[in-house]
């Protein structure tokens, strides 16, 4: 579902550093009205969206906003749900070819945080992503920082344009704690506790954990994880099967073979 459309909001990209916007309303004065939605000319944050589209689909908002708010300058991309992403709410992952040009780009945006969160915050977080991604397309990226003047310079823009309220970082810490539900703690004298969203104990593989055992050598014993949800019995018959009537006992007899007569009793 498309988040409105009147009016349409366009981003002036003969500065590649993005300067500014205009509005510009999509029905001609000349052109005959037609008949708008309902849920034309609202803001892309307004709280009804948790009403007409709670759930919106990624890949369709990630179209409307690129027409819309990008003039379709950014390419087709994958945008796709992360059920892994526990940290993080989104992420986005250029591809170059070896002469350092962006060809690709993919967003992921974490599904367990912000199926905790409003909708509000999956369009913010996704319009952080199509920053990164239209900067790496158009090489305004600061060198050494992925949210340096010119991404935040974006940002602003589009906040004060779209009533956004776009950050430079979108973690929430309450909503990543909570998914931490796998826990280990230390029977040794540091009695350290380790929380994760994952099933992984503290192993050597991670860098403090040589220096916990020199100065503690406890062992890390799990004690918390979520439950696990019981499986229902599948039921072996199928609710569409019908029932197989008994057979009928076969009688042996050929149909062909005359019934032998009864013997008469002999008169003694």
């Amino acid at each position: 579902m498309s988040e409105g459309s009147n009016p349409t909001l366009y981003i002036i990209l003969d500065n590649p550093d993005i300067s500014y916007f205009y509005l510009e309303e999509e029905n001609d004065i000349s052109s005959p009205p037609t008949e708008q939605p309902t849920y034309s000319g609202l803001s892309i944050v307004d709280p009804i969206w948790e009403t007409i589209d709670p759930n919106p689909n990624l890949q369709t908002l990630y179209n409307d906003f690129n027409e819309r708010i990008f003039s379709g300058m950014l390419p087709e991309i994958e945008v796709k749900w992360s059920n892994r992403m526990t940290r993080a709410t989104g992420a986005c992952y250029p591809f170059f070819d070896e002469e350092g040009n962006c060809v690709q780009c993919r967003i992921y945006l974490s599904k367990p945080i912000l199926e905790l969160r409003p909708r509000r915050d999956t369009v913010e977080t996704l319009l952080h992503e199509m920053i990164h991604a239209f900067q790496c397309f158009r090489k305004t990226k600061d060198e050494g920082d992925d949210h340096g003047p010119n991404f935040q310079n974006f940002v602003e823009i589009l906040n004060d344009s779209l009533g956004t309220n776009i950050t430079t970082t979108h973690c929430f810490y309450e909503e990543v704690e909570a998914l931490k539900r796998h826990w280990w703690e230390c029977d040794g004298p540091c009695q350290k506790v380790v929380k994760r969203a994952r099933n992984l104990a503290p192993s050597s593989r991670e860098r403090w954990f040589r220096e916990h055992e020199q100065t503690c050598g406890g062992n890390f014993i799990k004690t918390s994880e979520p439950e696990t949800p019981v499986r229902k019995e599948r039921n072996s018959k199928k609710a569409t099967e019908p029932e197989v009537p008994a057979r009928k006992k076969r009688n042996f007899k050929k149909a062909t073979e005359p019934e032998a007569p009864a013997r008469k009793k002999r008169k003694t």
